[in-house]
């Protein structure tokens, strides 16, 4: 199914598919990896590239969403390139009032893409289980020792609040990008 969607409800049960297929849940996919190798569009074997924001911007494309001012990347479909260092920038700064900055009133819904920093990072929000203090999401710009590459891969970090923040592991959640709120990506209700 692609956008535009006709509920909340599907519209977020495609992200996390797409989000899990990339990741091979657990598992993890590799450098080399015919799949990793998509969403990265080949740009993880440069020295130095983090691979974080390609896992969400290849996740809207799949989903039909094709809007060059936010999607950074070459395969969507349109006339502008994938440019460096637009990534994170796009998602964050360039969606408007889908971007919803974090309180410690408010939680991302599953698929939004969280925006944590130091350093800048952002991934695929799961769930999060705040009685055990966990919040599980899809992530890439991963490391793996044993294999020696980047890897993309499910990752269960810990979730807690603290002086009015929300930390992700010991990142500070900033906020994410709402799908929902995207312009085009639902149905217009009449």
């Amino acid at each position: 199914m692609q956008a535009p969607f006709p509920d909340e409800s599907t519209l977020r049960s495609t992200a996390l598919s797409l989000a899990s297929e990339a990741c091979n849940d657990d598992t993890g996919r590799l450098l080399g990896d015919p799949v990793f190798e998509q969403v990265t569009e080949g740009r993880a074997r440069w020295p130095g590239y983090f691979s974080c924001g390609d896992l969400p911007h290849w996740m809207l494309v799949q989903m039909g969403f094709q809007n060059e001012k936010i999607v950074n990347r070459n395969d969507d479909g349109g006339s502008v390139p994938w440019k460096v260092g637009a990534n994170l920038s796009r998602l964050v700064f360039g969606t408007g009032k889908a971007f919803v900055w974090a309180r410690k009133d408010l939680r991302p819904k599953p698929g939004d893409v969280l925006y944590v920093l130091p350093p800048e990072h952002v991934c695929v929000f799961e769930s999060l289980d705040e009685k055990a203090g966990t919040i599980t999401t899809f992530d890439y710009g991963q490391w793996d020792a044993k294999a020696g590459k980047p890897k993309g891969s499910r990752r269960v970090s810990t979730f807690r609040s603290s002086g009015g923040q929300l930390l992700v592991g010991k990142r500070v959640l900033r906020g994410w990008l709402d799908l929902s709120r995207l312009t085009g990506i639902l149905v217009k209700s009449t």
